[in-house]
């Protein structure tokens, strides 16, 4: 059998990736095939057309039949998984899943908090499986982001102040499974993060902005989130929704926090006025 990275001969990959939406799983395994890693593409049903478009796809699993990826990561003697990207979670009462997911759903069903105790649940399934779980920046440690102000903009004595108390009140939202963002023009919260993602609540935040200037975006990881499947991204579209939002600037989590498109963001951050900061 060949599987999506090889070239000239067969042999065992190393590495399986689980792969949702989104441009993550385009970034690594663009650098796994320069390193020459070997790996196993693994598409999520319904999710990652874009990349099964671009990349061969060894194996399309539906989040219900979690089992049979198991077998089929097993079988092929891969201990190392690499989960990346956005995935749409079903509703579990439409869902009919084989016995390995059942076993997984019967057993969270009565400590089920948010969705951040569901993945931290199903990877430490996992690793009772026997599998290695790796998060992004093991393959690409320059996806974090660093501390410091990143462009040519820095936060105003207002901003600075939104970012103190915002990130205090990120943190607190961040321990009861809330959100991982919000939105702080001159001391008030203008919209959490809920559902609908980090880009669409600044788009709602702007509808109640206060001020002809001010306003910046806060994100930081829940203190419990596992960081190596659920690590929070921000892109080229959140600094453009920022803009057309008519708010300043953003303020993330250094070191914890993933930036796609690095130089693309600090470029477009520079070319309209908005501050980038690791904090």
């Amino acid at each position: 059998m060949l599987f999506a990275s090889q070239k000239m001969e067969i042999k065992t990959p190393k590495l399986a990736i689980i792969a949702g939406n989104g441009n993550i799983p385009f970034y690594l395994l663009e650098e796994c095939e320069r390193q020459g890693k070997d790996y196993c593409l693994i598409i999520i049903e319904g999710h990652g057309q874009e990349l099964a478009n671009k990349y061969k796809v060894d194996f399309t699993v539906s989040l219900s039949k979690m089992g049979k990826a198991i077998k089929f990561v097993k079988d092929l003697e891969i201990r190392d998984i690499l989960m990346v990207g956005g995935i749409n979670r079903p509703s579990i009462k439409n869902i009919i899943p084989d016995l390995w997911t059942a076993k997984f759903l019967a057993k969270i069903s009565t400590n089920i908090s948010g969705d951040n105790s569901i993945l931290s649940s199903l990877t430490k399934s996992l690793e009772n499986e026997g599998f290695k779980i790796l998060a992004p920046e093991n393959i690409i440690p320059s996806l974090l982001c660093p501390t410091g102000i990143l462009g040519n903009h820095k936060p105003n004595t207002e901003n600075k102040k939104d970012i103190f108390d915002g990130f205090k009140i990120a943190k607190t939202l961040g321990l009861n499974d809330i959100g991982q963002s919000l939105v702080i023009e001159n001391g008030l919260v203008l919209a959490v993060e809920a559902a609908e993602g980090t880009d669409s609540m600044i788009i709602r935040a702007a509808s109640l902005k206060k001020e002809e200037k001010g306003g910046v975006l806060i994100k930081i990881i829940k203190p419990q989130q596992d960081k190596r499947i659920d690590r929070p991204v921000i892109g080229i579209n959140t600094l453009k929704a920022i803009k057309d939002a008519g708010f300043e600037g953003v303020a993330i989590e250094s070191n914890e926090i993933l930036i796609i498109n690095f130089n693309e963001v600090i470029s477009y951050a520079n070319d309209e006025g908005l501050f980038i900061e690791g904090i």
